[in-house]
Parts: C-alpha cells; sequence; structure tokens
C-alpha cells in the first residue's frame, strides 16, 4: 500500500481486501479496536476513525455492546456505496432543477448516485426526510436550508449525521447551533445591487418585499438598506413589506398589504420573480404601467422572469453553477474529513424591461435623511 497514505486508509484498504477476498465473510465479527491498535501500531482513535467510515459506507455494521461486523455482501455487493443525498425545499419547479442538474452533473462524473428529496419549507417535513436518509446508508447530505432565518428544531438529527462521520454541506444558509460546510449566492450584495440601480435611476421612493423566514430576505435587505444609505436616502417601515412562507397569498394579493407599496413608492424590490409575477398583475389590474409609472427588480432570473408580456429586470442566481460548486466541495469533505469552508458566489444584474428612469419628479419627491 502507499506509505504516503493516511493510517486510518490504510486500515481501511486492509478490511476491505480481507472481505473482498473472503477471509471474512458476512456476518463475521472484526477484531477488537485493540487487537487492530497493536497489530497495525497505531491509536484507537485511528482504528475507530476507519471503522466509523467502513460502516458509513456499508461494509460492517455495528451492534451496540456485541462489537463490528461484515455487513451482508448482497448489501455492500464488493463495492462502495457512493450515494450522495440532496434535500431541497422544493424539486420541480422555479430554479431548483437547474441547482440539482448542476450537483448531479458533477457527481455522476466522479461515480456517486442522488438521491432526492424535499421539504416543502416545512420543518416537520424536513425530520422527517432526515430520519428516511439516516436509514439509507448515505456517504454525504447536501442541504438547502428550510426556513434558515429561525431556530432549527431538528438540529440534533443533523448532529447525528456528524457522528456517523457523513459530511453534511447547505446551501442557501445555515443552521445556527450546527457547524457545517456552506456554499451560497452573496444576497446582501444581489440586494445592495438591486436597490443601486434602481437608485441610479433616479428612484428615491422605492418600496421592497422580503421572505421573513428564509436569511436571503434578510440578507437581500441588508443590501438593500446599504444601497440607500451609501446614497444618503431612508428607508421607510411604511414601504417596507414581510411575508413568510405560509401567508404569501395573502400578504401578495390585490386590495392586500401591497396596496401602500404601489400607492407611495416608484419602485419595488420583490423577493423573487414569484413574488414579482404577482405584482405585475396586481399593478397592471390598475391600469398602471410597468415600468413608466412603477419600476420592479426581482432575483433569481428564473423562467418566470421572462414568461410574462413584462420582461423582469432581475440578479441572476448562479443556480446549476452554485449546484457544481456544492458538488466538488461534498466530493472535497468525502476526501478532505473534518473539511469546513463557506464559498460565496457574485450575483449578477440582468436588465430587462421592468425598469426605467422616474416619469415624473413630483411623484419621486426623495426621503432624505
Amino acid at each position: 500500500m502507499d506509505s504516503n497514505k493516511p493510517k486510518y486508509q490504510k486500515l481501511k484498504e486492509y478490511l476491505k481486501k480481507t472481505i473482498i477476498d473472503s477471509e471474512l465473510k458476512s456476518g463475521d465479527r472484526i477484531p477488537s479496536e485493540n487487537v487492530l491498535s497493536a497489530k497495525f501500531n497505531i491509536s484507537r482513535h485511528t482504528v475507530r476513525k476507519a471503522l466509523g467510515e467502513l460502516v458509513n459506507e456499508g461494509w460492517l455494521i455495528t451492534t451496540q455492546g456485541k462489537g463490528t461486523f461484515i455487513r451482508d455482501t448482497e448489501i455492500n455487493n464488493h463495492k462502495e456505496r457512493r450515494i450522495i443525498a440532496v434535500m431541497t425545499t422544493y424539486l420541480s419547479d422555479y430554479i431548483f432543477p437547474s441547482i440539482i442538474r448542476g450537483i448531479d452533473q458533477v457527481l455522476a462524473e466522479n461515480g456517486y448516485n442522488i438521491v432526492l428529496c424535499c421539504t416543502n419549507n416545512r420543518f416537520d417535513t424536513e425530520s422527517i426526510c432526515l430520519q428516511n436518509l439516516l436509514s439509507q446508508n448515505i456517504n454525504g447530505l447536501i442541504v438547502e436550508t428550510t426556513k434558515s432565518a429561525l431556530p432549527n428544531p431538528n438540529l440534533d438529527i443533523y448532529h447525528e449525521f456528524q457522528k456517523r462521520n457523513i459530511p453534511v454541506l447547505f446551501m442557501h444558509g445555515s443552521y445556527k447551533g450546527f457547524k457545517a460546510a456552506s456554499v451560497f449566492e452573496d444576497d446582501v450584495e444581489a440586494g445592495y445591487i438591486a436597490a443601486k440601480h434602481l437608485i441610479e435611476l433616479n428612484h428615491t421612493k422605492i418600496g421592497c418585499i422580503f421572505k421573513i423566514d428564509d436569511i436571503q430576505g434578510h440578507a437581500r435587505y441588508e443590501g438593500f438598506i446599504k444601497a440607500h444609505r451609501e446614497h444618503n436616502l431612508t428607508v421607510s417601515d411604511n414601504n417596507t413589506l414581510w411575508f413568510d412562507t405560509a401567508d404569501l397569498s395573502y400578504k401578495i394579493k390585490e386590495n392586500g398589504p401591497v396596496e401602500e407599496l404601489i400607492n407611495e413608492c416608484t419602485a419595488i424590490v420583490c423577493y423573487n420573480e414569484q413574488v414579482a409575477i404577482k405584482m405585475i398583475d396586481i399593478i397592471r389590474a390598475k391600469n398602471i404601467q410597468v415600468p413608466d409609472r412603477i419600476s420592479l427588480v426581482s432575483f433569481d432570473d428564473s423562467d418566470l422572469a421572462t414568461a410574462s408580456e413584462i420582461k423582469i429586470t432581475t440578479v441572476a442566481h448562479p443556480k446549476e453553477k452554485l449546484g457544481m460548486e456544492a458538488a466538488k466541495i461534498m466530493l472535497r469533505m468525502l476526501s478532505e474529513p473534518g473539511l469546513n469552508v463557506s464559498v460565496r458566489i457574485k450575483p449578477e444584474l440582468v436588465i430587462r424591461a421592468s425598469t426605467g428612469p422616474v416619469q415624473s419628479n413630483e411623484a419621486n419627491s426623495a426621503h432624505h435623511t
């Protein structure tokens, strides 16, 4: 064996060879930690690391109080299981198919399959997904965070993945109280360039609609504030609307809370294209022109951005690029146990027909500090 390989890796290869060569058979108990430690002149900690990874990869099974045994060869089939779980808030629409496609492309090229599950942005569904994945003997877990601005009630299950040496990578956010690698769009920068674009078009009364239970909404609002501060403009509470997963349809509707934004503002920054499309419908039902009377900017550059008659100016989400980056980080985590990185991807503004300069000075009286 390669003398430069870590000691735990050498032990793993030795045990795999004994299984493949049938020196150890299904159901056989492997030697104790003390025996393996003495035989290979390594610490018990190193032995435990090797055994833990072999359990995760499907070669061994540990029974509490009895020891560690060779798993049924029909299960491991003399090969490592190479499965990465991908858990997202949604699966079949919006930007999620592109993200998943990026993940799958990179993992497939490296011999891994993926299993998918969806939380619908609900903690109870996330709990069910995580429990199911714990029973599937996966090698790693890529998670698009659920309600990432809120305390997460499932951290005990995430810690179970840690105990089993299964690497966890978060996309779009992270959970307070759980240390893990992450990859995300720079949403503060996204909010900043969205607001800055409107300010450069001489808008000074700019409303915003952001999501309160996902951390992206908070970060985009932070960038929104930053752009206003740089240009000595105030952010009005009356022109700021927050919604959560459950009340989107209640908040974003005709004769709803958005009416004040439409009446008071010459431009609105929308949390995503789903919100922007709803706003366009509400605004046009009032015979108000976009962008002549109201300009709109959204986020993500999903298919919805160009699906309506009015093409939407948007801050593009990296989508497939983010998925590919997530997969590459996961592969590094598998080869470098304990790796903890945070990768931030810079967003880009895509200017289309939903934004334009202010048409009336009277309609755009400034709120200056």
